[in-house]
C-alpha cells in the first residue's frame, strides 16, 4: 500500500516547501537573498530527478507517488515562471503557455487515472513510442530538468548579482547584459520544450478518452 511518508514522497513534499521559501527569498530586501533563492531553484528542480530515482531504487513507485510528483513539478514550475515574469526576466506569455499546458495535460491525466492509467510507468497513458519518449524517457526528463534548473537558477543569480553590482566590482554592465540574454534564450527554449512535451498527452489522451467512452459497458476501475 503506497505511503505518503515514503522517501520519494518526502522529497517531493520538501521540494514544494522549498519553492515557497524560495519565493520569500526572492522578494526579501536582503541583497544576498536572491543568490540563495537561485541555489534553491536549482535544488528544487534537481529534486525532481531525486524523487524519481528513489522511487525506482527503493521500489516505491505508486499511483499516489506519480500524482504527487506531477503536482510538485507543476507547483515548482508554474510558481517559478510566474516569479520570473513578475521580475520582468521572462516574457509573460511563458507562464501563460506553461500553465495552460499544465491544466490541459493534468485534466486529461486526472480523468484517465480512474481507468488505471498513469502518466508514467507500466500503466502509462502514452500509447505511442514517440509519446513515451517525449514524456517519460530518461534522456528527455533529465535534459528538460537540467534546462529548467539552469534557466531558473541562472536568471535568479544574474538578477541577484545585478542587485549586488555596487559591492562586486567584477560585475560589469556588459556581464549582466550577456547574462540576461543567455537566460532569456534558455527560457524560450525551456518553454518550447515544455509545450512540445505536452502535445502527446493531450492528443493521445483525448484519443484514449474517446475510445474508452465509446466502448460499450466500460466503467472506471
Amino acid at each position: 500500500m503506497p505511503k505518503l511518508s515514503s522517501w520519494p514522497n518526502r522529497v517531493t513534499i520538501a521540494r514544494i516547501g522549498l519553492v515557497f521559501y524560495l519565493v520569500v527569498l526572492v522578494y526579501d530586501q536582503n541583497l544576498w537573498a536572491r543568490l540563495l533563492a537561485a541555489f534553491l531553484a536549482v535544488l528544487v528542480i534537481v529534486g525532481d530527478w531525486l524523487d524519481g530515482y528513489l522511487a525506482r531504487r527503493l521500489h516505491e513507485s505508486s499511483a499516489l507517488g506519480s500524482v504527487l510528483d506531477i503536482a510538485g513539478d507543476r507547483i515548482a514550475e508554474t510558481v517559478l515562471w510566474i516569479v520570473l515574469a513578475d521580475l520582468k526576466l521572462v516574457p509573460l506569455w511563458i507562464p501563460i503557455a506553461v500553465i495552460s499546458r499544465a491544466v490541459l495535460t493534468d485534466s486529461i491525466r486526472g480523468y484517465l487515472l480512474k481507468y488505471g492509467y498513469t502518466a508514467f510507468g507500466q500503466t502509462t497513458m502514452m500509447q505511442s513510442a514517440v509519446g513515451r519518449f517525449l514524456t517519460g524517457s530518461p534522456i528527455m526528463r533529465t535534459g528538460y530538468a537540467l534546462l529548467k534548473a539552469f534557466t531558473f537558477g541562472w536568471l535568479l543569480m544574474i538578477s541577484g548579482l545585478d542587485k549586488l553590482q555596487d559591492e562586486l566590482p567584477f560585475v560589469s554592465d556588459n556581464f549582466l547584459s550577456i547574462g540576461y540574454r543567455i537566460g532569456y534564450i534558455t527560457a524560450i527554449v525551456s518553454a518550447v520544450v515544455c509545450i512540445v512535451r505536452g502535445i502527446p498527452p493531450i492528443v493521445e489522451g483525448a484519443i484514449l478518452i474517446r475510445d474508452l467512452e465509446d466502448k460499450p459497458g466500460n466503467t472506471a476501475k
